[in-house]
């Protein structure tokens, strides 16, 4: 029977994520460092698995109990907590655990909203499995069990899985068509279509299934200005909309084509920039279009820019005109979010992207790229560590996005890059 161990610093959760997965109250939890003072050992009922929690170890010279559970345990849980950050002593206890070339799982305790994560703070361990939990609130603990029963070799049937979902949402102005698009995906009226602005008020949610997977397809409320503070109802609309987009894997923004784009469809374009949302931009009504208006339209110089981030597919939602190439963007959108890039396969790539275009001098010194790591999905988020404090110029910057985007299998897909003074990897 496999023994996995849990091991992380003084209150970092290690006894409520224990007592979590064992689905019972087996040790003490109190907001005290060193509760609990010796190793406690427990079956789980979901596996044939050993949970093994350390006693305190307050400080580097708690090695005795350290080596216990090291020598002991088949794997390792490394427990760190995700409103802290990084410590000192977090970077020791890595060390000591690399020594026994197990596997380690990295668990971001205390992560209850998206806002707690700190996963890029524990970046620069280079460890490759990565899970952000919240013990209290049984957040999160799927997917560490499934990484214990995957890992230590136990086939993963204890636990059902959920069928994936990928939410879409359909966003723009108001009348733009949205409705009339979201019908013609789900092949039945599921939302009201009216020449009326803002006929859609609450998002109208609709599942179907396609290439095997279920996409969750939201029409939300056409966002637009309010003309006034007293318009609650379209101010609640609104936020209901952007609460939606935030929320969106893809996100499908219709541009009325008819008409010139405005200042709204900018706030969207940029509004989506930001917020990296994977998105195809629709250009609705492009059949009704001569050959020389859509290229006035095209050629546009602010909505240009955005036509070489974004993917862009011209519609007809009332004919149905290439809506059957709406799904397989979806899927390969959501896909390319997903995917993660091995640290050792992106260094490789990264010194040599750096050693055909070297980064430039600037101040009194050059930049020098030590190592890079992914630490997040969707969007894909990769953290770059240097030799000096300091931003690397904005063309640097963008010919490694490019790369990335291009060589990696990221090319509709938005990224982000995040750049850190940091000492030399341990190896």
């Amino acid at each position: 029977m496999k023994t996995l161990g849990l091991i992380g610093r003084p209150n970092v959760g290690k006894s409520s994520l224990f007592n979590s997965l064992l689905g019972y109250r087996r040790t003490i939890v109190l907001d005290r460092p060193g509760t609990t003072m010796d190793l406690v050992r427990e079956k789980v009922r979901w596996a044939p698995l050993v949970l093994l929690d350390s006693q305190g170890i307050f400080d580097e010279g708690d090695s005795e109990a350290l080596q216990e559970i090291l020598k002991t345990a088949d794997a390792f849980l490394f427990v760190v907590d995700g409103q802290s950050g990084l410590t000192p002593f977090d970077k020791w206890l890595h060390h000591e655990i690399l020594k026994t070339k197990k596997r380690i799982l990295l668990v971001i305790n205390k992560c209850e909203s998206k806002n707690a994560s700190r996963m890029e703070d524990f970046a620069e361990l280079g460890i490759e499995d990565v899970v952000e939990v919240s013990a209290a609130h049984r957040i999160g603990l799927e997917d560490l069990k499934n990484w214990c029963l995957r890992e230590v070799g136990i086939p993963a049937v204890e636990i059902a899985e959920k069928p994936e979902v990928i939410n879409v949402a359909l966003i723009g102005r108001p009348n733009a068509g949205k409705s009339t698009l979201m019908n013609k995906l789900c092949r039945q009226r599921v939302s009201r279509v009216s020449p009326i602005p803002h006929t859609t008020r609450d998002p109208v949610s609709f599942e179907i299934e396609t290439e095997g997977r279920v996409v969750r397809i939201l029409d939300t409320a056409g966002i637009r200005r309010p003309r006034s503070q007293k318009e609650s109802l379209e101010q609640f609309s609104i936020h209901a909309s952007t609460r939606a987009l935030k929320e969106a894997d893809v996100v499908f923004l219709l541009i009325n084509c008819e008409e010139a784009i405005t200042d709204q469809d900018m706030r969207l374009l940029s509004l989506l920039e930001r917020e990296k949302k994977p998105t195809v931009v629709l250009l609705n009504f492009w059949d009704k279009l001569t050959g020389e208006r859509r290229r006035h339209f095209i050629e546009d110089s602010d909505f240009a820019r955005y036509l070489r981030q974004f993917k862009t597919q011209p519609i007809s939602a009332k004919t149905g005109w290439n809506i059957n190439r709406l799904m397989p963007w979806v899927i390969k959108l959501y896909d390319q979010g997903q995917k993660r890039i091995k640290t050792s396969d992106l260094n490789r790539f990264v010194k040599e992207v750096i050693s055909r275009n070297p980064p430039p001098a600037a101040g009194n010194g050059n930049f020098n790229i030590l190592y890079a790591s992914q630490v997040r999905t969707s969007p894909p988020t990769f953290i770059f560590f240097m030799n000096r404090k300091g931003n690397l110029p904005e063309s640097y910057q963008r010919y490694l996005e490019n790369q990335i985007k291009t060589r990696l299998g990221f090319r509709s897909q938005p990224i982000r890059l995040r750049f850190r003074a940091g000492e030399e990897k341990s190896r």
